[in-house]
């Protein structure tokens, strides 16, 4: 398919998903209008309520299917356009940057999985896509969005998000080493300890560090080989580009998780489709992982003897 065809039929999706959410958003509106309206109504003679209060039961009883329609046709619409979109934008600029790439815009980490990072509390709603897995400079790594929040029950339920980013993992390797939990003082919702291993607060001898980290490891020398002066300036760089950041260092593996908003490889839909600057965005997702990699100095890590 060519970049104008491609182009005009993502914007035909696009005007099509803006135009059901539009009409959604209205019949949302209406149905409220009805339902408070008979209350306010109420004053009406008993015999005039009561034929009013029937008629407009009539109408919310056809709009609910109807409103239900929609709600099947946006998310088939919204399927359609991240498949194409993500599809072909996406793939075509991970072939640039990295070796054997394999995307997939509807997977992510299993919760399962993400519980065993040690980097977030795990809460009752999870989500996670735009899974990717690849090579870059000799360092495979994963990556993919994660969203996880708990949501209370009860007349004055609310949803706290624990989590809503970017997760990583990292080739490490390093021998025989514990965890080492690595957590910004901005991020509220952090893992447990580890349950097999003794987890301590450890002070590292940075003062600047430790107001801006909480460090917990299974053996006091392993925070200290893992965290040099010159991984804690990359770490605090990192902190420096992103709204909050979170490790856990182990053998073999560095678990990353970057709080940055909006999610890796996602369209804005209020806005035209335009080729180039699509690309460009999908670049600057991608340099999100190689700007990670090379401040972490994982390049030189993983090739070292």
């Amino acid at each position: 398919m060519g970049a104008y065809e491609l182009v005009q039929r993502l914007e035909r999706l696009r005007k099509q998903i803006n135009l059901i959410s539009v009409i959604m958003g209205g019949l949302f509106v209406l149905i409220a209008i009805l339902i408070f309206g008979t209350g306010i109504w109420g004053s009406l003679t008993p015999r005039k309520h009561m034929f009013l209060t029937w008629n407009i039961n009539g109408i919310v009883t056809l709009a609910v299917p109807v409103f239900i329609v929609f709600i099947f046709l946006l998310s088939k619409k919204r399927n359609e356009f991240k498949q194409l979109y993500k599809g072909t934008f996406v793939n075509e600029v991970l072939g640039e940057f990295f070796e054997n790439p394999m995307y997939m815009w509807d997977r992510g980490f299993e919760s399962r999985r993400v519980a065993g990072f040690g980097l977030t509390m795990m809460g009752n709603m999870f989500s996670s896509e735009d899974y990717l897995q690849a090579v870059y400079k000799g360092v495979r790594f994963e990556q993919a969005d994660v969203n996880v929040k708990y949501k209370t029950s009860g007349k004055n339920s609310h949803t706290t998000t624990y989590f809503s980013g970017r997760m990583f993992v990292f080739e490490f390797p390093k021998h025989e080493l514990l965890p080492v939990q690595v957590f910004d003082e901005n991020f509220r919702y952090r893992a447990k300890p580890i349950e097999r291993f003794k987890m301590k607060k450890i002070n590292m001898e940075s003062v600047g560090f430790n107001k801006c980290f909480d460090v917990k490891a299974a053996r006091d020398q392993d925070a200290f080989y893992i965290l040099t002066p010159q991984m804690m300036e990359k770490i605090m760089e990192l902190k420096r580009k992103y709204r909050s950041v979170i490790f856990n260092f182990s053998s073999g593996v560095l678990y990353l998780g970057i709080e940055c908003g909006m999610g890796a490889f996602d369209s804005d839909m209020r806005k035209p489709i335009n080729y180039a600057e699509e690309k460009d965005k999908m670049r600057d997702d991608v340099k999100v992982i190689i700007d990670i990699i090379d401040t972490m100095n994982l390049i030189q890590e993983t090739v070292a003897p």
